[in-house]
């Protein structure tokens, strides 16, 4: 089992990159986490990533989404808010977490909901990660 604590935020991002597989949800997920800034540095998500070893020594990272699920209702990530918030759109592209736009959105700042908007594009292939 790889431990992702001591990894640079840099690296981190790395190894969550190529375990999206090509995958345009999980590439939007990972996009938006590198985009809004959040998390990245965060050791409390960390201990909720598996990852691996793929050829040339490449290291990949993907979320454990029902741990992360646990965490989140536990309050174990803190309260709810935008940086929350952010998290559970993620997990949401990622994996089977379902939110509610309409009441879990409500009162984000504009920047957040135009890189939201965004990742929904890059999730459907509409539009290139920049």
């Amino acid at each position: 089992m790889i431990d992702f604590s001591g990894m640079s935020s840099a690296d981190f991002l790395e190894a969550l990159k190529r375990g999206t597989d090509c995958m345009w949800p999980l590439e939007a997920a990972v996009w938006l986490l590198e985009r809004t800034g959040v998390w990245l540095e965060d050791p409390r998500l960390r201990q909720y990533v598996v990852g691996g070893i793929r050829h040339e020594d490449e290291v990949w990272a993907g979320f454990e989404v029902p741990r992360l699920r646990a965490a989140i209702e536990a309050r174990e990530l803190g309260d709810h808010g935008e940086e929350l918030i952010v998290l559970c759109f993620v997990l949401s592209l990622y994996g089977n977490f379902p939110i509610s736009l309409r009441y879990d959105c409500w009162g984000l700042s504009e920047d957040v909901v135009q890189l939201m908007g965004k990742a929904l594009l890059i999730a459907n292939g509409y539009a290139e990660r920049d």
